[in-house]
């Protein structure tokens, strides 16, 4: 009997840490959140652009917006051939199946396109290089304007000007 009563005096205390525990977590952890974030710093203000970098801005804006277009141009262009490449491999597959190896017109035929083919490859292999340069000095000219001209603060009255000599 005495070891009863000490098992259920053991279980009380048990239960009594664990309630108490359970109390003051959520307090625990909202002080540690609280003192974990330091102030923000304060943001330092870039000095207004010059009306001559502002154009200059502009410039390199525009001159991105086009090398941009251009190159979402040619990357359709490269799609498209990429699409053709492989329909006609899918049907020179299909016609390899079928294909009268005995005859040797049909042989020849098929050689034919499959040189055909190859030389597509090597005209979109050629091309797609051709983009991944222009895709590569695109990202450049990205860097370049976020760097100098992104963000940066200019007098509105700048921008009117340079708009009404357009």
């Amino acid at each position: 009997m005495a070891c009863a009563s000490r098992l259920v005096d053991l279980s009380r205390a048990a239960f009594s840490a664990l309630v108490l525990a359970a109390l003051f977590a959520p307090v625990a952890h909202g002080a540690e959140k609280k003192a974990a974030t330091p102030p923000p710093p304060a943001t330092p203000k870039t000095p207004l652009l010059t009306p001559e970098q502002l154009r200059d801005c502009l410039a390199q804006k525009d001159k991105l917006a086009r090398d941009t277009e251009a190159a979402v141009k040619s990357r359709n262009e490269v799609d498209a051939e990429k699409a053709e490449i492989d329909s006609s491999g899918k049907a020179l597959q299909d016609e390899a199946a079928t294909l009268d190896r005995t005859s040797e017109g049909a042989v020849a035929a098929y050689n034919a396109k499959v040189l055909d083919r190859n030389a597509k490859v090597d005209a979109y292999r050629a091309k797609a290089e051709a983009y991944n340069v222009e895709a590569d000095r695109v990202l450049a000219t990205k860097d370049a304007y976020e760097k100098a001209c992104a963000n940066r603060r200019y007098d509105d009255r700048d921008l009117s000007d340079l708009q009404k000599k357009k």
